[in-house]
């Protein structure tokens, strides 16, 4: 076996031994003791996330491979030079360079996800507590009216099975809360005993939303558009390269072939991208329009409860009534919660799609 291929062989069972050890070294490790309390903001979610996250300090070490791979190959090129395995080699650095960065994509939009989970459950749960109190000021009217002879022992029954219910979704609510904060414990790499609390609002995310500038964005810096061009030209350059009274005919149709088969691949992929930016643009808009059926909904469902309850203290309604307005409030106000949180969600991942580095930020 020649002798440079045997050293070249040694060369990355000692890189993949020490990536090993690197590795390990860098798994993440756990920060915040239990008796602190953490207050994040979304950024400060994502920068200790990329701080302790042991899946990107994994793709780090791949890209310090590539890098070192490609300086071999640099050095082989000395002795054998080519331009197309030089090219192969200097886009596996880049495959390499943009793995990281999907993979630091992908942490992202996973820390999102958790931390809006986590603000989305508090509210939940304030709205929920704001419910438990709306039930038990109804139970005291109720009282009052039956102590005055103006409510059956039935209405107040109701009511007290009502207030009963609000105390059991304030407990699930809590459930939900503590699993949320888990969830966001787990992808950051904490202490899961700490107490962590979400500092952002659970508002719309501000700003416009443009489909041109998105597409071009994603077109431009879409690993799979980029690796496709660059297989385009890796393509071209064999053709260009066997274009000589040395290369064997059949070569040369086969290096033609795998030509058109990379334009054909560009092309769909292309496509591929306009389709999915297109899906995730619409399901922003339409999140959008959700939100604002939802508030007006809950407005609506606000003022619908101040006057039955009036109504009900001056005896024009019956307690029946009286709960029911504050049940659809109770829903209204979650359902106004639930869409500006599809609408973030909807906007995240849009963002995240489009948003992708180009090669100069590797």
């Amino acid at each position: 076996m020649d002798r440079r291929i045997r050293t070249r062989r040694r060369t990355l069972a000692c890189l993949v031994a020490m990536a090993a050890v690197l590795y390990v070294g860098v798994a993440p490790h756990m920060v915040a003791a239990a008796d602190d309390e953490l207050k994040l903001s979304i950024e400060d979610a994502r920068k200790l996330a990329i701080e302790h996250s042991g899946s990107y300090a994994a793709a780090q070490l791949d890209f310090e491979a590539a890098r070192i791979q490609l300086d071999m190959t640099r050095a082989e090129g000395l002795v054998r030079p080519s331009v197309v395995v030089a090219k192969r080699a200097e886009n596996a650095r880049k495959n390499a360079a943009r793995a990281l960065v999907a993979k630091r994509q992908d942490l992202m939009l996973e820390v999102d996800s958790a931390y809006y989970a986590l603000v989305a459950a508090r509210e939940r749960l304030a709205i929920r507590k704001k419910a438990e109190e709306q039930a038990k000021e109804s139970l005291r009217i109720v009282k009052l009216k039956f102590d005055s002879g103006l409510a059956s022992k039935l209405e107040v029954m109701a009511t007290e099975i009502q207030l009963a219910r609000a105390g059991s979704e304030v407990r699930s609510a809590q459930n939900d809360l503590e699993l949320a904060a888990l969830g966001l414990k787990q992808v950051l790499g904490v202490d899961l005993a700490a107490r962590v609390v979400a500092t952002d609002l659970a508002v719309p995310l501000k700003g416009e939303v443009n489909f041109e500038e998105g597409l071009a964005l994603a077109q431009r810096n879409r690993p799979e558009v980029v690796q496709a061009r660059e297989a385009l030209e890796i393509a071209e350059l064999e053709v260009k390269f066997s274009d000589n009274d040395y290369t064997p005919e059949l070569t040369k149709r086969l290096n033609q072939n795998n030509l058109e088969k990379a334009r054909i691949q560009l092309e769909q992929v292309e496509r591929t991208i306009h389709v999915e930016t297109r899906r995730l643009y619409l399901a922003v808009r339409g999140a959008e329009e959700a939100v604002k059926i939802a508030s007006a909904a809950a407005g609506q469902a606000e003022e619908n409860f101040r006057v039955m309850k009036l109504r009900y203290e001056y005896g024009m309604e019956i307690a029946n009534s009286l709960l029911g307005a504050q049940v659809d409030l109770t829903e209204a106000r979650l359902s106004e919660l639930q869409s500006v949180m599809n609408y973030d969600t909807a906007r995240l991942r849009y963002e995240n799609y489009v948003g992708y580095p180009g090669d100069g930020a590797e």
